[in-house]
């Protein structure tokens, strides 16, 4: 087995633009219909409304560059989790001893007293996914599956 996870964005950067455009197109209509009214501090408003929304984007696409990789062989587990700002930490178990839960919030390896929590942004049918392809992969490398040895019969 050899999986990337990452976050799912329902929201392209191309469309964000777009949603960014219209909505700085609606505020300053507004901003006119309000400065012609003597109204001169809700222009000011609108425009923070529009910084507040694209740095809650900015800071929900920078979300979105984690990432989790899990490498399972017939000798090892390898798990690296690369965070938003790039940083990787790395996990090796054994399979032997490696077990997969399902408890709160995306799936658990554990081996011995050590546990590692994986995909806890994916939804609940993808987690449950997850858990039985992992489950099966390590099944497999307890066993010892090798793809370059096996027979196809």
């Amino acid at each position: 087995m050899d999986a990337v996870l990452r976050p799912h964005r329902s929201l392209s950067f191309a469309a964000f633009r777009l949603m960014l455009i219209v909505v700085i197109a609606a505020n300053v209509v507004l901003a006119v219909v309000f400065m012609a009214q003597g109204a001169f501090p809700v222009a000011g408003f609108l425009g923070l409304d529009v910084l507040a929304l694209a740095l809650a984007f900015r800071w929900n696409y920078r979300a979105a560059r984690v990432e989790e990789h899990v490498r399972i062989a017939a000798s090892k587990v390898h798990v690296a989790s690369v965070s938003a700002d790039g940083e990787a930490k790395h996990w090796t178990l054994n399979p032997i001893w490696s077990r997969v839960l399902r408890e709160g919030r995306g799936v658990l390896i554990r081996a011995g007293a050590s546990q590692i929590r994986l995909g806890a942004f994916l939804s609940p049918k993808e987690c449950a996914s997850f858990a039985a392809a992992l489950d099966a992969a390590l099944h497999k490398a307890r066993r010892g599956y090798n793809p370059s040895t096996s027979v196809i019969e």
